[in-house]
């Protein structure tokens, strides 16, 4: 039991240690945009032959001020999409900036097309683990989730099933995320779809 308290509390402090690294990162990103005024300033006084250098540099401060900020999504929402994304942003940014070659560019554009074809092979067995239980509205009172598949989750936890994974995330420190399984009485609950931090859509099924 104190184990398990001691591994709950350790969880719960790299949560908190995440959003204060996400917190870093947001005020260096605010930062670092100051550094696009002067950049427009150079491209503005830059003669003609030296523009393309300084502009390609000002797009690649963009796109890695680009980069930071889906970091820090991924950071705060523990996505399967925002890792993918970091991963896209920061291949753009390679390939457009970086490329001197057609092979250089070429598997840019291959690895574009990668991270495309995880994505989309990664939702569809998502979907089909979805079979093995229902999917419900974080809306969906409890009472008519144990209806639905003959599960027993205490009415007592919260009005809905959101509530109910609100819950068991604050008393099992255990944070929310898409993928995140909870655990209770003799039903399993597992959060398929978050939007902006919001429970979306959680699947129920047998423990």
């Amino acid at each position: 039991m104190k184990i398990n308290r001691f591994k709950g509390r350790i969880l719960k402090l790299t949560y908190y240690l995440e959003i204060l690294l996400a917190a870093f990162i947001t005020l260096a990103i605010i930062i670092g945009m100051i550094d696009l005024v002067k950049y427009l300033g150079l491209v503005f006084h830059t003669n003609t032959f030296e523009t393309y250098d300084v502009f390609q540099k000002f797009l690649g401060h963009v796109l890695l001020l680009v980069v930071g900020v889906e970091l820090v999504i991924m950071l705060v929402l523990h996505t399967t999409g925002s890792v993918l994304e970091v991963v896209l942003y920061a291949i753009a940014r390679k390939m457009l900036i970086y490329s001197n070659s057609m092979m250089d560019f070429l598997m840019g554009v291959g690895a574009i097309a990668a991270v495309f074809a995880i994505r989309k092979y990664l939702f569809i067995r998502e979907t089909f683990n979805e079979r093995s239980g229902q999917v419900f509205s974080a809306a969906t009172p409890i009472e008519e989730a144990n209806s639905a598949i003959g599960v027993n989750i205490p009415v007592n936890l919260g009005n809905t099933i959101g509530g109910v994974v609100a819950h068991l995330s604050l008393t099992t420190c255990k944070p929310i995320y898409e993928g995140a399984e909870y655990v209770v009485s003799s039903a399993r609950i597992r959060v398929v779809k978050m939007n902006e931090g919001l429970i979306e859509k959680v699947l129920v099924s047998h423990e």
